[in-house]
């Protein structure tokens, strides 16, 4: 995950992808590059929410 990384920003584009796939036609080589770009912000975001995840676990915690 990059060190700025923008959720949302990363989110909006994730959604972008997959409904140029339900709405266009894509050709393969496109299709491809859009694919690995699609995983890679999908990586992001679930890396992500995993910190944000453990920090509210470690917030709780603290107010136990």
């Amino acid at each position: 995950m990059k060190k700025n990384f923008n959720f949302s920003k990363s989110y909006k584009e994730l959604e972008k992808i997959a409904e140029e796939f339900e709405t266009e036609d894509i050709s393969l080589e496109d299709g491809l590059k859009k694919f690995e770009k699609g995983l890679s912000l999908a990586k992001d975001c679930k890396e992500y929410l995993k910190k944000v995840e453990n920090k509210i676990i470690e917030i709780k915690k603290k107010h136990k």
